[in-house]
């Protein structure tokens, strides 16, 4: 079994808000577009503290995160747009030290009704739901 990696496209929540809103145009939403790897033992979207800065995200707090090498506190950082294989996500962001690639983890995943095909190395829309984007709420 191979590993997975993914494109993603991540915007600063705030900025995208006040695109919206009309406030500011759209070349004033700060973006990244970068390929991740998924990692469904990881929770949320993992981002190094460059392309954290670049995307001006703001701290919300930090976290006791267990890892391989024992407990360790990482910064968790306020909402993002996310954007995966065309569905679109709000949530929060965790930093990753920089010998680790960024990290797509479960909840990005859940909340896109994306799956992984490990035959294939690919994430795939969740063949359950029929090609269309289902929540499970149970």
């Amino acid at each position: 079994m191979g590993r997975t990696f993914v494109e993603v496209e991540v915007e600063n929540y705030d900025d995208v808000v006040l695109r919206e809103s009309g406030v500011s145009p759209d070349k004033a939403v700060r973006k990244a577009r970068l390929k991740a790897l998924v990692d469904t033992g990881s929770a949320l979207l993992c981002l190094h503290r460059r392309d954290i800065e670049e995307l001006g995200l703001h701290l919300a707090r930090t976290a006791k995160v267990r890892t391989g090498n024992g407990p360790v506190e990482r910064p968790i950082y306020r909402a993002a747009q996310i954007t995966i294989l065309g569905r679109q996500y709000l949530g929060e962001v965790m930093e990753v030290p920089g010998d680790l690639p960024a990290l797509v983890g479960y909840i990005p995943l859940e909340n896109l009704d994306l799956v992984v095909d490990p035959k294939s190395n690919k994430v795939t829309p969740n063949p359950e739901s029929g090609g269309g984007y289902t929540l499970d709420m149970i």
